[in-house]
């Protein structure tokens, strides 16, 4: 199956870069050169359409090809997978590449328009609603993560990658902890991934803040400074790759990316989270919707790829849903990997940046969404004191890139939980546990819900902590003044509050605690009752019902007559 799926795609890949234009300008460019064939393990040439399986591709590209095409340029990165390399040479040099006899196809390669970067918001003075977790208890919380704490799951055991742009985590208390297996910079070739001044590439990345964005998305999955931030895996191990350059106008290209992901892999990890998407190109040209279909982009065909060998690819959905664009970026669109939209952290609405789906091809993405508005995490910049705190160590941000890191840290603890899981079983459960937000079954906005940790991973409260909220009635809510009742159960009296959003996430109507004593409320009239505003118009409407003992997130649809 494998072997097929590979070959597949590299078909449909090479038939792809063949009927691509290479510039015709004299300007130096890069571009990606795939190549006929492998040397086997005994020296003899293996053509690569027709024995591309594992083993084959683990095996490094021919040395004597990437030697002769060193001669036309320099070489960037080498592609074991796509068995490729990268090149950097004058543009009218590039057609005589594909003249050569061990050359299948050449392709110019592709660098994306830089991102707006995650909103990165003041941190709110609230009251830490856990002594533990401080803020950063509303976004595990909503995910059920806490649960699976407290069951011992902290990622030990598991390796996680996360490629981005750089991480100062020596700078901040949240990352005392933190195992780091390896890091890798791809962009200035060495291993130094914080944020120095005089680098080759990137010029002043203490000026430029080139690590922010990827040290807040580690701060989300691996901090762990009790009282501020807990991430999801603050115990799993950790490889850190930085992909993309943010020092010019030419943001990552996707050579660095592949060159991650096949370096994660080298690396023997088990989860690899992206907040990378590629779509439009500073030339002007880029990926159209039409190849958006999991089979098209090099970065999909290598999350794909990556997802075959055994690794659990989470990435972001992207932040272009409301923009022109509006859809999830490459590589989202592949069929494995996990892809996330963003939710705000308190509403569990869907933020209105979430990229939207379906792909090209009619596939439901997002997968899941997870909290990635108002998400709290580490700061990102550098030079802070260590240990300090104050504005400058945490901070509130917006993305999806935000919303990845939460899931992948989930996966992990799933793998730490049941390390026999394979990449569709992990995704299988979280789409099949997930709590399902709008309309009702996957939708391309939602995907399958807002990710349940604890389901996903089997775990239930233990007796006896039997007290729930059930589902509401009636569901859809039809007529001028109807009343919607929500059902629950305590073991002890306690306080319960109700609180609806719209769907931009503005609290439209709530209800203040009330006392109920022990027992089950499922009744009309007995029920927690919501009389229905008549201002509110058709629609579908998030709800949050609480007490000491239960959260609960759901939707409820207005019919007006």
């Amino acid at each position: 199956m494998t072997h097929l799926l590979w070959a597949r795609q590299r078909t449909l890949a090479l038939v792809l870069i063949a009927s691509l234009s290479l510039p015709s300008s004299a300007d130096t460019g890069t571009v990606w050169v795939f190549l006929t064939d492998k040397n086997g393990n005994d020296g003899r040439p293996i053509p690569w359409t027709v024995h591309a399986d594992r083993e084959l591709a683990d095996l490094p590209v021919t040395q004597q090809y990437a030697a002769q095409l060193e001669s036309y340029g320099s070489l960037r990165t080498r592609s074991r997978w796509l068995n490729a390399v990268s090149i950097e040479l004058p543009d009218a040099d590039a057609e005589r590449l594909g003249d050569l006899p061990f050359v299948a196809a050449v392709s110019p390669v592709r660098a994306t328009r830089r991102a707006v970067p995650p909103a990165h918001l003041p941190a709110r003075k609230t009251a830490a609603p856990h002594q533990d977790y401080g803020p950063s208890f509303e976004q595990l919380n909503l995910l059920g993560v806490p649960l699976l704490h407290a069951s011992g799951l902290r990622g030990e055991g598991v390796r996680i990658a996360i490629m981005d742009t750089g991480f100062n985590w020596p700078d901040y208390r949240a990352f005392a902890h933190l195992n780091v297996i390896a890091a890798r910079d791809f962009i200035n070739d060495d291993e130094d991934v914080t944020d120095q001044r005089d680098q080759p590439v990137t010029g002043n990345e203490l000026a430029l803040g080139q690590a922010g964005h990827g040290t807040r998305v580690l701060g989300l999955v691996a901090g762990n400074d009790p009282g501020q931030l807990i991430g999801v895996a603050p115990n799993a191990e950790y490889l850190l790759a930085k992909v993309e350059d943010l020092a010019r106008e030419l943001p990552i290209e996707e050579d660095r990316w592949i060159a991650g992901i096949e370096w994660a892999d080298s690396m023997g990890a088990h989860v690899v989270n992206g907040s990378l998407g590629y779509t439009d190109w500073d030339d002007g040209t880029g990926y159209t919707y039409g190849d958006l279909d999991g089979r098209t982009t090099l970065t999909s065909i290598a999350a794909q790829i990556a997802v075959e060998r055994g690794l659990v690819v989470v990435v972001s959905a992207g932040n272009e849903g409301n923009k022109l664009w509006h859809y999830i970026t490459a590589p989202a669109d592949a069929p494995g990997v996990m892809t996330v939209g963003a939710v705000h952290v308190q509403s569990a609405a869907i933020a209105s940046f979430s990229s939207r789906g379906p792909t090209s091809d009619g596939r439901i993405k997002p997968d899941v969404v997870a909290p990635g508005q108002f998400v709290y995490s580490v700061e990102g910049g550098r030079g802070l004191v260590p240990g300090s705190f104050g504005s400058q160590q945490y901070g509130r941000l917006n993305g999806t890139s935000a919303a990845s890191p939460l899931v992948a840290g989930v996966a992990a603890l799933m793998l730490q939980q049941d390390p026999t899981l394979t990449p569709h079983q992990v995704n299988d459960r979280l789409r099949s546990t997930a709590t399902d937000l709008g309309p009702v079954g996957p939708d391309t906005v939602f995907g399958y819900g807002l990710v349940n940790a604890a389901d996903a991973i089997g775990l239930q409260p233990e007796i006896p902590d039997q007290a729930k909220a059930l589902r509401p009635f009636p569901n859809p809510a039809v007529g001028e003044t109807p009343v919607v009742h929500f059902p629950f159960q305590l073991n002890v009296a306690d306080q319960v509050e109700l609180s609806v959003f719209d769907g931009a996430g503005n609290v439209v109507d709530e209800i203040a605690p009330q006392r109920w004593v022990e027992g089950t409320h499922t009744m009309a009239g007995q029920a927690f009752a919501w009389r229905v505003p008549k201002e509110l118009a058709t629609g579908v409407y998030h709800y949050r019902l609480m007490s000491s003992v239960f959260d609960e997130l759901g939707t409820i649809a207005i019919v007006r007559d």
